[in-house]
């Protein structure tokens, strides 16, 4: 469920530059003052720092390539690309041919700036701008100097992609123009998952959320509704372990399916992973005649992993199109209901409505019992 925040070692992209009309030259960029690091983005390596204030507007390879032959000055001295900042330091970068295609970037280095948009290269980051019009909504359940967390719908995606463009990440970038740190999520939820969702206004918090996640720091605890009658009343531990496995022919497009390990789909599969450890704790809380709504506290954090371990016992959570089925006009009934960090625990109520709606009294012995 969780990625890795720190994306310092993964090597910039190079971008091959579009065939263009021989008579349009790049544009270059005019020499920029220099970038002052914030105390938000102190702490981030050279070349991730530039790749973020620069916004796309310059390939990483060249980046890399500036920083590598001098051109690139840390308060007036040469350092590598992996150098970690400090607040207040001072970053002189050398004007940059840009293409020009690239009208938003080039509109940016000559300051100029659309509704919404912030400056590219500018000495000093600025504040949070007043957000466009435009920009799609999106619920912020808290917010401090560091952290914001937001209450994602079921449907939307967190991060974008090729068959997705909308994501809470672009909502937030687009919400947080101007501030000197970008909020970036430290965690993940499956598009048709709803509930909380972290990300940091700083890169030391980024870090730390990172961290947390990845040695179990913070306490996950979701609801689900699933088929059937789940058996017994006390909560149980559910133990599987889970490989990857790309969906059969016929099935969603470019989805990856997760299964047991050593169940007949891996054994015709060819071995795309090793096989991973899933454990989690779930409670049944409320019974239909063909429901049952489950709590579920997450003790590893498994792509898919709650779905998965359900729909192995035969209770597929509710409306799930990929290891169950869907309902038409329901989503799929799975919800991150608290998020317990050190300092705080955050506490979300599920949308749901109609008959998987759930009573105000039940909700709220929930926060109590997680201390929400």
């Amino acid at each position: 469920m969780s990625d890795s925040p720190d994306h310092d070692n993964h090597a910039a992209t190079a971008h091959a530059a579009p065939p263009g009309d021989h008579a349009a030259s790049p544009a270059v960029s005019p020499r920029r003052q220099p970038l002052v690091v914030s105390a938000e983005e102190a702490g981030q390596k050279l070349l991730q720092f530039l790749t973020r204030r620069m916004q796309g507007a310059v390939p990483g390879s060249a980046l890399l390539r500036a920083i590598r032959t001098g051109q690139v000055r840390v308060d007036g001295g040469r350092k590598q690309p992996f150098f970690r900042l400090a607040a207040g330091q001072e970053v002189r970068v050398p004007p940059f041919q840009i293409s020009p295609g690239q009208t938003r970037h080039s509109q940016a280095n000559s300051g100029q700036t659309s509704p919404g948009q912030s400056s590219l290269g500018q000495g000093n980051p600025g504040q949070r701008t007043k957000p466009a019009q435009s920009i799609l909504p999106l619920t912020i359940l808290f917010e401090d100097a560091v952290l914001v967390a937001v209450a994602k719908p079921a449907g939307l995606c967190a991060h974008a992609g090729t068959r997705h463009p909308d994501s809470v990440a672009d909502r937030l970038k687009a919400l947080y123009t101007g501030a000197p740190f970008l909020p970036v999520l430290a965690h993940r939820l499956d598009k048709d998952t709803s509930g909380i969702l972290l990300a940091a206004k700083s890169y030391q918090e980024l870090r730390r959320l990172g961290e947390l996640f990845a040695s179990g720091g913070v306490a996950k605890t979701y609801l689900a509704w699933v088929d059937g009658s789940w058996p017994g009343r006390s909560a149980i531990l559910l133990e599987d372990s889970l490989e990857r496995l790309d969906l059969a022919a016929g099935e969603v497009a470019g989805r990856k399916k997760i299964v047991r390990a050593g169940s007949e789909a891996a054994r015709q599969a060819p071995a795309q992973g090793q096989a991973k450890l899933a454990r989690c704790e779930v409670t049944p809380l409320v019974r239909k005649r063909a429901a049952t709504l489950m709590l579920v506290r997450l003790l590893t954090g498994r792509t898919h992993q709650i779905r998965v371990q359900l729909s192995l016992r035969g209770h597929p959570v509710i409306s799930d199109a990929v290891y169950g089925h869907k309902v038409r006009g329901v989503p799929m009934l799975l919800h991150a209901l608290c998020l317990r960090l050190p300092e705080r625990a955050l506490f979300l109520p599920p949308p749901w409505v109609g008959p998987f709606a759930l009573p105000a009294t039940l909700l709220e012995r929930l926060r109590q019992d997680l201390d929400a």
